[in-house]
């Protein structure tokens, strides 16, 4: 007669106790409500960083990694107040992971029209 035994699965390792402070749970719904181009992989990877989570998980990039949130129009006024002009604004979330420190930056690109 052959009993074979199984192993139980492995446990999960229990998360290190990284919460988010109510100021940073603001910030990270703030972010997502308008975000229209973070990946759900993103989505998740960001509030870990802001509880403190120092585990770069794109360790063949730089220790700076930046994360689009957001892509969309801008109307702004010109430089020489001669009128206004539409900028493609991009938010990118950057995380610093040397450091530990992280912000929102807006970009802007002029629009290319293709004929």
């Amino acid at each position: 007669m052959m009993v074979s035994q199984t192993q139980p699965a492995p446990q999960p390792q229990p998360k290190k106790g990284l919460s988010l402070t109510r100021e940073q749970m603001c910030a990270a719904q703030e972010m997502f409500k308008t975000a229209n181009k973070v990946t759900r992989p993103e989505k998740a990877l960001i509030p870990g960083f802001m509880a403190g989570s120092r585990e770069n998980s794109c360790q063949e990039q730089d220790d700076i990694i930046h994360i689009k949130l957001s892509e969309h129009m801008e109307v702004l006024d010109k430089a020489d107040c001669t009128g206004s002009t539409t900028m493609l604004a991009d938010t990118v979330f950057e995380m610093n992971y040397a450091t530990g420190q992280w912000t929102r930056l807006k970009k802007y690109k002029p629009i290319t029209n293709v004929s």
